[in-house]
């Protein structure tokens, strides 16, 4: 049996038409080398803020800071109140 081309001729055509697969297949690997790379370095921040916030959840409140809260939920509730006061006596003018 005889061929029509030569085992060169035949390599070279497959080079031809195998090299966009394989730079196809290289950019895939390396979109996912750096997605995951990413996700990794994600991970580590998260677990450094989950890290931080525990730290923060552990210490005292200091009292300062208690009585200032205090007053802003005292002055949440008494604007509420004059606010439906102010409802009230406009629907009873009306």
């Amino acid at each position: 049996m005889t061929s029509i081309a030569s085992p060169l001729q035949l390599t070279t055509i497959a080079a031809i038409a195998a090299w966009p697969l394989a730079l196809g297949l290289a950019l895939v690997i390396w979109t996912k080398m750096r997605a995951a790379a990413h996700a990794r370095r994600v991970a580590a921040v998260e677990a450094q803020m989950r890290g931080v916030f525990r730290a923060m959840e552990l210490q005292p409140v200091p009292d300062r800071f208690a009585l200032v809260v205090d007053a802003l939920e005292e002055g949440d509730a008494i604007a509420a109140a004059a606010a439906s006061g102010r409802r009230q006596r406009a629907t009873a003018a009306s």
